[in-house]
């Protein structure tokens, strides 16, 4: 049997295809115009195949932009437009991001470190449990109105060196140590505070030892960003001026005068800070508002190229304000400045407004292309410290004030919880800032 030749030409099957094909082009020299938004009706063949050049490009883009659960039969033959990928990349703005949470004023006084003692010594512990939850950024600072003398006697200043285990087990890890008591002990008594804030963990800032040290920016590194910490004062306790001589109280704080925050925040720049935080101990004890030379001087601080001000001393809470400046390049610079916020532990009992403060958060990114700080997010949490009792003893405790109290809060204070609530939030009231 002989075999049968195979046939010459073009099968049926392929005629077919050709034709389908020759209608879905002349189709798209159809509509591509008037999809596209042209009147002229003319399309070439070159415009036939740009068109769905770019639609076919198009189909790729949409697909490999959206995620998907599992693997399709059409992942393969998209890998020859992935090239559109790093091109998509390239154009995204390089950028970091980190969280800053800073408190209000630590005073460990007689009252507390009282009611922190035990049978074995000290348990300042409990002192943070209710608001450690909170403290929880890539920063979380404070202002230390302590210092730690191991063989003084301790007093409304001097605490045990315990107390700075427990900030640092609360989850504080940046201290401003500027007060106007930080030299009661003196320079000794300066250099063991320093000391025992390094050996927790703790990064100490605002008063020096030296000369040589006074000229050096203290920084942290996180996530990629250099942060400068400066602090500012003009004022030393009688205690602290007998202490120390002129030549110790000439380099162990720097001065609140303008001149000389400009010229440290132009040395934090220099040293490669891209995010400064400034310090002060200022203003009247009990004030609840800032004076008209303190917003003077904020907005001065913040031309001069502050980002974060943050005020202490009063012992209560004060406005919380963005201020604006200009760059030199003609841009914009917001700058966070907190007047004061408040007390975050004390035993003072006065009034309402000494045992009432916030925590702020800041949600932070930097540009890495324009060297711009921008504030995605400022968010506060009320505080209110508790005096009650605990285990059968006087206890301290800061608390969260909006949210539920712990069982040992008894009714009385959960009321002086809410109106303690109620001042905090009338202090944001005309702030864009939310409480958390």
């Amino acid at each position: 049997m002989r075999k049968r030749r195979r046939r010459s030409g073009v099968s049926i099957g392929t005629m077919a295809t050709l034709v389908f094909l020759v209608l879905v082009i002349g189709g798209c020299a159809f509509l591509f115009p008037k999809l596209l938004g042209h009147v002229d009706q003319r399309v070439s063949p070159q415009q036939v195949g740009v068109a769905l050049e770019n639609s076919f490009t198009a189909f790729g883009d949409t697909v490999l932009g959206q995620a998907t659960a599992t693997p399709t039969a059409t992942a393969e033959p998209l890998s020859n437009v992935a090239a559109v990928v790093p091109t998509a990349t390239a154009t995204s703005v390089p950028s970091q991001r980190l969280s800053i949470t800073a408190a209000g004023e630590i005073s460990i006084d007689r009252d507390i470190q009282s009611a922190c003692t035990n049978d074995s010594g000290y348990d300042f512990d409990f002192l943070f449990e209710q608001i450690k939850s909170r403290l929880t950024g890539d920063i979380n600072l404070a202002a230390l109105h302590n210092i730690v003398l191991p063989e003084e006697k301790l007093t409304n200043i001097n605490m045990p060196a315990t107390a700075v285990s427990a900030l640092a087990g609360g989850g504080l890890n940046v201290l401003s140590t500027g007060f106007y008591g930080a030299l009661n002990g003196g320079l000794e008594g300066l250099r063991n505070t320093l000391s025992v804030i390094e050996a927790d963990g703790m990064l100490p800032y605002g008063t020096y030892l030296s000369q040589d040290q006074r000229s050096r920016v203290v920084t942290m590194d996180v996530n990629g960003l250099t942060v400068a910490f400066l602090s500012f004062q003009n004022e030393l306790s009688s205690e602290g001026k007998k202490a120390t001589t002129k030549e110790e109280q000439s380099y162990v704080f720097a001065p609140l005068t303008l001149p000389t925050i400009t010229a440290e925040i132009s040395a934090a720049r220099a040293a490669g800070a891209k995010i400064v935080v400034v310090s002060l101990c200022w203003g009247r004890e009990g004030a609840t508002e800032p004076t008209k030379l303190q917003t003077e001087m904020a907005q001065g601080i913040a031309a001069a190229g502050a980002d974060i001000i943050i005020g202490n001393n009063p012992g209560v809470l004060q406005t919380v304000a963005i201020l604006s400046s200009t760059r030199a390049d003609g841009s914009q610079r917001q700058t966070l400045c907190a007047y004061s916020l408040g007390s975050l532990i004390n035993s003072d009992r006065t009034d309402r407004t000494v045992i009432s403060s916030a925590m702020l958060h800041m949600d932070l990114k930097y540009n890495l292309e324009t060297d711009v700080l921008t504030f995605e997010s400022i968010t506060y949490t009320p505080v209110y410290i508790w005096r009650g009792r605990y285990n059968g003893k006087t206890a301290f405790q800061p608390l969260i004030a909006d949210a539920a109290a712990p069982s040992y809060v008894g009714n009385d204070q959960q009321d002086v919880m809410g109106r303690a609530l109620s001042d905090v939030r009338a202090v944001f009231e005309n702030s864009l800032i939310q409480e958390r």
